[in-house]
């Protein structure tokens, strides 16, 4: 379910300094699917932990003045000693979710787009102009379905001069990847939107969420995200 819209600015994530983060309750009715986050691993056979890639790092002939791989520069094995080459699946499932081979892959189709814009009125999602692109919430990489629910009409602002994200309020730890995001703000806040609106099961939901990670340490349950933007 589709709850609202978080903002995220600062320069993070590949060439685009803002994103749209969609903010989702139940992300898996969106398409994804959660798995156990797994190490990227490389063509000798060896395990990447981020421990193993710091390793790698120092074993560089440029250590220490080259460009660590925490902020864009290449993966050393210190095994090997060789660059490994990542995919797109590994990346994904070592952020926590089964990937969609790009085979797999299916466009939206018109219906779907018109289908999809009907549901605004023609409107941005985000904002009250006129909608030029239909999105994926869910991105079709992480398993983000062409099902209504998963489909944003976005203005050409909102599509060209964003990137685009999603969250799902119901899982905290996830929100260690949006950067500057307090996810105990942002629910305590959406908490008295539902108690406005009646919404009692998500008031419910979020109360017991709330509760159990007052004072706590929401954790990072990513391997490859860099503390310092936790």
């Amino acid at each position: 379910m589709y709850v609202t819209t978080y903002f995220e600015e600062g320069e993070h994530h590949h060439n685009r300094d803002k994103h749209l983060v969609f903010v989702l309750a139940n992300a898996e009715s969106h398409g994804l699917t959660r798995i156990q986050p797994e190490l990227y691993a490389c063509e000798c056979g060896e395990d990447l932990s981020p421990e193993k890639l710091d390793a790698g790092d120092e074993e560089k002939a440029s250590w220490p003045n080259c460009k660590s791989w925490r902020d864009g520069g290449q993966k050393r094995c210190p095994e090997c000693g060789e660059y490994p080459s990542i995919g797109r699946e590994q990346h994904i499932r070592a952020r926590g979710y089964q990937p969609t081979p790009k085979s797999e892959i299916k466009q939206v189709t018109s219906n779907q787009r018109e289908e999809a814009l009907g549901k605004t009125d023609g409107q941005c999602m985000v904002c009250s102009e006129s909608a030029a692109y239909v999105v994926r919430m869910v991105p079709p990489r992480y398993g983000g379905s062409r099902d209504l629910e998963n489909l944003a009409p976005l203005c050409d602002h909102h599509y060209e001069d964003y990137g685009h994200m999603f969250a799902d309020i119901l899982v905290p730890p996830e929100w260690a990847k949006i950067h500057g995001a307090d996810w105990k703000e942002i629910a305590t806040e959406l908490r008295g939107q539902f108690d406005e609106t009646g919404v009692e099961s998500m008031v419910d939901t979020l109360d017991n969420l709330l509760d159990k990670h007052d004072g706590r340490d929401l954790g990072n349950p990513f391997p490859y995200l860099h503390p310092e933007n936790q």
